[in-house]
């Protein structure tokens, strides 16, 4: 074709037009002969389309639905629902991988039929797909039940589905409309008690309006099949109240009770310092803190260490489910002072001599824990002088006071003496 493709354009339009001549003269002059050579092309197109492509008969693998059409203005059928058939089809080798249930339509033409039972032919469509057909039908034949057409109003009641988040709950629920129509075979819509509008308050926090699909149901609510709801759909507002509050409040810790003698409450910690709750609104709205049961510490000498269980309102529950507190109460001596009157003891004084202390006492304040004040043994305190390395004489000396551990020197008074050495 490379010479065609050189050619101007109104030379290949004559050259069209001389071999259009050429053929209708062919054709008149022997139409027979052309007639039968373009039987043989198309034969010859045929068989060798059919190597290449070979035809498939074979059942197709889905059952197809079956579809009531041309039912009479005043019947429905009453079938609760039509049974699906298999077909056996022919198709080129190459087509079965496309085809699916959407390329047939089964159906049963129920024109001119009478309200009763009876056997009815199942007639399937293929569509498509080129050089589709269908060879067989199984059943070919169907029950379909004819029954004269009831219509009448009934009631609209709702269900709840679902459940919206914790501490809310749906409220008010109020369709649009409180009856519809339900239509079709008088043996089922005669059953029919309500229809049934499920809201779904999955995850609802506040209210709402949604469209909801309606379905019929028999007395018990067990939904039936084949009758048509006129509208399908109604308007349904739900409104969605948060029936708990949750909220985190301080704990506070209350001690009872009186440590021992000489000991007082220093401190109170509590882990955790705040707990979370939840309840109902008008409880937890009043609600500043929780208190905690009280912490004995009678007669109590050293730390009191415990867990409790917040004291909660009724009503309300703590979050998570038996969480617990813990209370340390921290016990201190308390803290106090002694005068004591001590004779200043002389020590180091060299051999040959003695001492003579002048004024021979002095006044001391020592402080200290309370208990451990009221428990000194005699002689635990002591006033003393060093001597050491001093001569026969007079000399002032500084008084030094020893404590026992925990307890310590706030004065001495006179803080030093007059100290005579001589002979005996």
């Amino acid at each position: 074709m490379a010479w065609f493709s050189s050619l101007g354009w109104e030379e290949a339009r004559a050259i069209a037009r001389d071999l259009w001549r050429r053929t209708r003269a062919n054709f008149r002059r022997s139409p027979g002969l052309a007639g039968f050579s373009l039987l043989i092309g198309v034969v010859l197109w045929l068989i060798v389309t059919d190597v290449e492509n070979p035809t498939r008969i074979d059942t197709f693998p889905a059952q197809i639905p079956v579809e009531a059409v041309n039912v009479g203005p005043d019947l429905a059928v009453a079938n609760a629902s039509l049974p699906s058939v298999q077909v056996r089809v022919s198709a080129p080798q190459d087509a079965w991988d496309r085809l699916t249930v959407a390329n047939f339509r089964a159906f049963v033409n129920l024109n001119d039929l009478d309200a009763r039972e009876q056997l009815v032919p199942v007639q399937v469509e293929v569509s498509g797909v080129s050089r589709a057909r269908v060879v067989d039908v199984t059943p070919g034949r169907i029950q379909v039940n004819l029954e004269p057409l009831e219509t009448r109003q009934v009631p609209v009641t709702t269900r709840v589905v679902g459940v919206p988040p914790r501490g809310y709950e749906p409220g008010r629920i109020e369709p649009d409309r409180s009856t519809v129509e339900a239509a079709g075979p008088q043996s089922l819509v005669s059953r029919v008690s309500a229809v049934v509008a499920s809201v779904n308050v999955t995850g609802l926090t506040v209210g709402l309006a949604q469209n909801v699909t309606l379905v019929p149901v028999v007395e018990g609510g067990g939904e039936i099949r084949g009758v048509t709801v006129r509208p399908e759909t109604i308007r349904v507002s739900v409104a969605v109240i948060q029936s708990q509050l949750t909220r985190t409040l301080p704990v506070t810790a209350e001690v009872t009770g009186q440590p021992a003698a000489g000991y007082r409450v220093s401190g109170v910690k509590v882990t955790p310092t705040t707990v979370t709750i939840e309840g109902r609104i008008d409880v937890l709205q009043a609600l500043d803190s929780l208190a905690l049961p009280g912490v004995d510490v009678g007669g109590q000498t050293t730390d009191v260490k415990t867990t409790v269980r917040p004291t909660l309102p009724e009503g309300v529950t703590i979050v998570p489910s038996g969480a617990t507190v813990a209370v340390e109460v921290t016990i201190t001596p308390v803290a106090g002072s002694i005068a004591l009157t001590l004779a200043p003891e002389v020590t180091n004084v060299r051999q040959g001599l003695l001492a003579r202390v002048n004024p021979g006492s002095v006044s001391v304040i020592i402080d200290g824990p309370l208990p451990r004040l009221n428990t000194l043994p005699a002689g635990a305190v002591r006033a003393t002088v060093d001597a050491s390395n001093l001569g026969a004489g007079t000399s002032d000396l500084r008084v030094n006071v020893v404590v026992p551990d925990g307890v310590f020197v706030r004065q001495v008074q006179p803080g030093s003496v007059s100290v005579t050495l001589a002979p005996p």
